[in-house]
């Protein structure tokens, strides 16, 4: 996600202070009406991001701030929790409070989405299953025809950009040095023939940091990215192929084992480090550092609804070893 001078924006806005395709004013906080803010921040996610700005009226629009602390108490883990069971792919957002003259406003910053569209999977409210959202000018509705086609067009570019860099890189090397990883059926195929390694093998094999080879020595496989050990269950040696399944009876490691590794959705996540930590807060600056530590498998893994399909509607699933990585910028509630 691109990152957000929100100190900058929030100047300009209430510089004109009018609604826009990036914002809209609330006069009061009520997660009462929890639907109605999901809906703004699918609106908003689908288009560029943008602010739900609570404390300001409409008629005249005037800074009134708001009173108690509705805002400051609502738990984000709450709120992420409420916006994945109603959208896929999950909303990413930030949740703040903003003074100004003397004003405490409630801020809520929805990230434009990485994978649009951000479709509604569930009814709830004035949000309503199938249905996509997004921000005209100074109000949300339901997408048009132009807007959806754009999205879908982008959609088909970054396809279309991913082909491009596969067909570049075995350009280089040469289709006969090639291969093709099927993940769906757990196949390695190059021009001529297939390829499975027997665990005899394995241990044999050398491999090579990209970036760090040696002359010497015997031949090695040149390795991009880490590795990291897979336990079959049972091994066959007139098993030809592994394949993700469901079916526990087959040869094949099962997604739902890769998963055990990986038990924290995003709204358990954020319920356990904001449990666990005094100056956690839910910003720009926690997402950064989570985006940072997705780049790591050791951390996280990612569950597409179509395999086939790395563009479509995906879930990220965290692993509880990514806490302790949190540790080291955050400081621990005392017991």
């Amino acid at each position: 996600m691109k990152e957000v001078n929100h100190k900058s924006s929030l100047s300009k806005i209430f510089s004109s202070a009018r609604e826009t395709n990036e914002v809209e004013f609330k006069e009061t906080f009520n997660w009462g009406s929890n639907d109605r803010y999901a809906r703004s921040m699918a609106a908003f996610t689908n288009n560029k991001g943008g602010y739900l700005i609570f404390g300001v009226t409409n008629q005249p629009r005037k800074i009134v701030g708001l009173s108690g602390t509705n805002f400051e108490n609502l738990d984000e883990a709450t709120i992420a929790s409420y916006l994945n069971n109603l959208f896929s792919p999950e909303i990413q957002y930030e949740k703040f409070v903003f003074k100004i003259h003397g004003k405490k406003l409630g801020i809520i910053y929805t990230h434009p989405a990485e994978e649009k569209p951000v479709i509604a999977i569930k009814n709830d409210g004035e949000v309503k299953e199938a249905e996509i959202y997004y921000r005209y000018n100074a109000r949300n509705d339901k997408i048009k025809y132009p807007e959806l086609k754009k999205l879908f067009i982008n959609v088909l570019d970054q396809e279309r950009k991913s082909w491009m860099n596969l067909f570049e890189r075995v350009s280089k090397i040469g289709p006969s040095n090639s291969v093709i990883m099927d993940m769906v059926n757990g196949t390695i195929e190059g021009e001529n023939n297939s390829l499975l390694i027997d665990k005899k093998l394995i241990a044999k094999l050398k491999f090579i940091k990209e970036g760090h080879f040696s002359e010497k020595g015997k031949t090695a496989l040149k390795l991009i990215g880490d590795v990291r050990p897979v336990t079959v269950s049972k091994y066959k040696s007139d098993t030809s192929k592994f394949r993700l399944t469901d079916d526990p009876s087959a040869f094949a490691v099962r997604e739902e084992v890769i998963l055990k590794n990986y038990p924290l959705v995003y709204a358990d996540l954020i319920k356990k480090v904001s449990n666990r930590y005094s100056n956690f807060k839910n910003n720009k600056d926690f997402h950064k550092l989570k985006r940072k530590l997705m780049e790591n498998s050791k951390y996280s893994h990612v569950r597409y609804l179509n395999p086939k399909n790395k563009n479509g509607s995906r879930q990220h699933f965290y692993s509880e070893s990514i806490i302790r990585e949190f540790d080291k910028h955050y400081k621990k509630k005392k017991k």
